[in-house]
């Protein structure tokens, strides 16, 4: 799936792009841009985790497609989210059914 953005470049930035194109290195300035972030999140795997967390937090994307996104393990990628304080909605809805059995109980 695929869907069009618009950000700014300086011009030089923009020119380096077309002269990549230009010389066949890529066939689109869009190819370079998507290399580009490719290789970001190589060389920082760290940017992954991020991604994943605020995906995750925004319910874009599920548990296990999150932990793949990190490129980890589901339990690496709950433990990630504990030390974040980011709730998972499972553990947000049995906390608020045992609220609801210790004030009924």
């Amino acid at each position: 799936m695929c869907s069009k953005s618009t950000f700014s470049l300086s011009n030089r930035d923009k020119e380096e792009i077309e002269s990549l194109v230009k010389a066949g290195h890529f066939t689109s300035k869009s190819d370079v841009v998507k290399t580009a972030f490719r290789m970001l999140k190589e060389r920082h795997p760290e940017y992954r985790t991020d991604i994943a967390v605020e995906m995750f937090k925004d319910g874009k994307v599920s548990l296990g497609r999150s932990a793949e996104i990190a490129g980890m393990s589901r339990e690496s990628f709950k433990e990630v989210l504990e030390e974040r304080g980011v709730e998972r909605e499972i553990e947000a809805r049995e906390s608020s059914e045992e609220r609801i059995e210790k004030t009924v109980g």
